[in-house]
């Protein structure tokens, strides 16, 4: 049972990054070097990120976006071709299909582990299909056996965004192309596990892809331009794409390489944090929390509780959706900043509008999406916080209940 504390004197941040002394040391050694943009930092954290995952290749970008992005294209999509991704995810997952000029199809999700659902995937392949994107919602990992054999099945590829998912492991393994996926998607976004401020990885499965990537993710100048980055040697560019700007740089690669060698203990803080959120809020029947498969370890890159659907439904004439933002309001009156993760894409205006979807496509993912509060979580948190966190939350239902 909780127990009520006065309110807070400042606000408990959602997310909070660790950047200390040896990340300062990191950036200035790249400032003092002479090098600012892609050169040895950026490889090494190419070659270091590669090992953690168990990928054989990887390439620093400037956002996960652009992974996705090059992903897709280095798969040959373009237009008329579909892409399967999860109705429950950020814009990006969907908008880069879009920016291949193909059409981003939206399945359902689970209703316990909020990522996508085979069956759902199963039922939307057509003749048009190329791909799918799974979605390691929070860090939880997908169920990739079943999406594997139906990309076998359909002779499609995967490209799993691991946007929240460089500690996933499912089976004993990472998720990504150690799993038999041909591309790997990360963010090192400020609010990621892993932090460079912006930035991301494409992790590819055959080199071939990879030097394709490489191109394309600098402005289509060809391979032995790259050399001109290395100090290697002069070799003069010829332009084989019209490629974009994607590429990593030192600085950012300078603060990965220190992020990486945080990664475990900061982990093993995050799953302390969670279990501590779950015992808190266990014996609540008007919170749920999103589980994932038995064999699988989240990165627990989000701490996401939901409205219980049967508690929304006895609250009557107020839904699912205004219940959730009165709990967000409530949250952040008592210093207590919350969110939510996510919208569903079908039923957002451009995806309306330009594909004629709809919210109700994917019911699963349009209840979810009403009911998702995502709550103060990083290893710099006190046990303390999540108590005053849970007790806030419990406090304003309660006083919703007897409103």
């Amino acid at each position: 049972m909780y127990q009520k504390v006065s309110r807070r004197a400042e606000m408990l941040r959602l997310h909070s990054h660790d950047f200390g002394p040896a990340e300062e040391q990191a950036v200035l050694e790249v400032l003092r070097s002479g090098w600012l943009t892609r050169g040895p930092r950026t490889q090494e954290f190419e070659q270091a990120f590669a090992r953690r995952v168990q990928a054989p290749q990887a390439l620093g970008l400037n956002s996960c976006t652009a992974a996705l992005h090059l992903g897709l294209l280095c798969g040959g999509i373009g237009p008329g071709d579909e892409v399967i991704v999860p109705a429950l995810t950020f814009a990006a997952t969907a908008n880069t299909v879009v920016h291949c000029g193909a059409t981003p199809v939206f399945a359902d999700v689970l209703p316990d582990s909020q990522c996508i659902d085979p069956q759902s995937v199963a039922r939307l392949i057509t003749p048009r299909t190329k791909a799918i994107v799974p979605v390691h919602y929070a860090g939880i990992p997908c169920e990739m056996p079943a999406l594997h054999e139906l990309a076998r099945q359909h002779g499609l590829f995967i490209l799993e965004d691991c946007a929240h998912a460089v500690e996933t492991r499912l089976g004993g393994q990472p998720v990504g192309v150690a799993g038999g996926s041909r591309f790997a998607a990360y963010s090192f976004y400020a609010t990621k596990n892993l932090i460079t401020a912006e930035g991301g990885m494409l992790c590819c499965r055959e080199e071939a892809d990879l030097e394709r990537a490489r191109v394309l993710g600098l402005h289509g100048m060809s391979r032995n331009a790259w050399k001109r980055y290395s100090g290697e040697s002069f070799s003069l560019y010829d332009i084989e794409d019209a490629g974009f700007k994607y590429n990593m740089f030192d600085i950012q690669a300078a603060l990965g390489l220190v992020q990486l060698q945080k990664l475990d203990a900061n982990h093993r803080r995050r799953r302390a944090l969670a279990a501590l959120y779950a015992r808190q809020l266990a014996d609540d029947p008007r919170l749920e929390l999103p589980q994932g498969p038995a064999t699988g370890i989240p990165a627990e890159h989000l701490l996401v509780v939901r409205l219980s659907g049967e508690w929304c439904r006895r609250r009557g004439p107020d839904g699912p959706f205004e219940l959730r933002n009165a709990v967000i309001m409530g949250l952040r009156a008592e210093m207590v900043e919350s969110n939510v993760h996510y919208i569903s894409l079908p039923g957002t205006q451009f995806y309306r509008e330009r594909f004629g979807t709809s919210a109700a496509d994917c019911p699963v993912a349009l209840s979810l999406s009403e009911r998702v509060i995502s709550l103060p979580f990083y290893p710099a948190m006190h046990d303390a916080d999540v108590v005053y966190a849970c007790g806030k939350l419990q406090e304003i239902l309660d006083g919703l209940e007897q409103a």
